[in-house]
């Protein structure tokens, strides 16, 4: 395999088309012996055809379409964040684990009621308190139909993309690195780092109650006393989160 890198992107000229739409332009590209890129990720794949990317989710239809009509949210977030970043050093917190159980839980607990607290939007609600998206943006990815989508805005901040080749219609083991952003992908560890921060300060605060947390998630016995002091920190920290029984 041959793996070149460059630092600019392959292709600023953005276009969003349906899944189903993916085959015939690889088809396309098959007949008239095409040149390009292509690169398949967790939300989309993009293909890359002369001066255009062409995007296309890869989420279920319903999935698909809420994912497109929130897709103005990576403008907005990358627009939010590079402000963000020129006017502030990014300090980044102590890294803790995205997934914790208590191993030391007692067998006989495990008769006590559990219960959860959840965050509410946790990554898109930190972003905007440290201020790494306006109250503008925060607001406008709050629809439920964005959920995924918001995800993917913050997630791909600074990241760099790896394409394989297309060579005459077909797709080779050749590979083009785009150089990511260094500065931009610190400001998403930034909030990842603080969310599993806060999760672990819970976890302190219950101490043998605690049973596990996984990432914006915690699981305890359930007891007044410990639904209050979960409540009353998440809250400290302007943070919305639900109860579950």
């Amino acid at each position: 395999m041959n793996t070149k890198t460059r630092k600019t992107n392959i292709s600023k000229d953005v276009v969003y088309l349906a899944s189903n739409q993916k085959k015939a332009l690889l088809t396309s590209m098959k007949e008239e012996q095409a040149n390009g890129y292509i690169k398949s990720g967790t939300f989309s794949t993009e293909i890359v055809w002369g001066k255009k990317s062409f995007v296309f989710s890869n989420q279920k239809k319903r999935e698909a379409k809420n994912f497109k009509a929130g897709m103005f949210l990576f403008g907005m977030v990358r627009k939010d964040a590079k402000k963000y970043v020129a006017e502030h050093l990014i300090k980044l917190p102590k890294k803790e684990k995205s997934i914790i159980y208590n191993d030391d839980f007692r067998a006989e607990d495990l008769t006590k009621k559990i219960c959860a607290t959840d965050l509410n939007h946790a990554y898109w609600r930190i972003a905007f308190n440290l201020g790494i998206i306006s109250e503008n943006t925060y607001l406008r990815g709050l629809d439920n139909r964005f959920k995924q989508t918001r995800l993917a805005a913050l997630s791909t901040l600074g990241r760099r993309k790896s394409y394989l080749v297309i060579k005459d219609g077909n797709i080779i083991d050749d590979m083009v690195i785009v150089e990511g952003d260094e500065i931009l992908a610190k400001a998403y560890l930034l909030i990842r780092y603080t969310c599993y921060k806060y999760m672990n300060d819970v976890k302190k605060l219950l101490g043998k109650d605690f049973l596990a947390y996984k990432t914006d998630c915690i699981y305890y016995i359930d007891t007044e006393s410990n639904r209050e002091k979960v409540m009353q920190y998440f809250n400290k920290k302007d943070l919305l989160a639900k109860q579950l029984s």
